[in-house]
């Protein structure tokens, strides 16, 4: 699967257009973006420094976390079936 990734030049293009049309522009918020992923893995790590309790205890993740190789995947193969869903193209 690609991810999809986009030029800065494909921006200012939709803009102007957006523009030039009277179009109304909105923006979604991507911070928490791969925080939304399901794993299908099974994947184990540490418990964080600020978590530590004393035990050797470690946390079995069921989503997508920064720094995880899958997260991007996950993300945008959950993107594409919500946008489906609603009938985008």
């Amino acid at each position: 699967m690609h991810l999809p990734v986009i030029q800065m030049e494909s921006i200012y293009v939709i803009l102007a257009i957006a523009i030039a049309k009277h179009l109304k522009i909105q923006q979604m918020d991507m911070k928490g973006a791969y925080l939304n992923g399901i794993l299908k893995e099974t994947i184990y790590m540490c418990q964080p420094n600020s978590f530590k309790d004393g035990t050797i205890r470690v946390c079995h993740l069921i989503r997508t976390l920064y720094g995880l190789k899958q997260s991007g995947c996950k993300w945008n193969a959950e993107f594409n079936e919500k946008t489906k869903r609603q009938e985008y193209k």
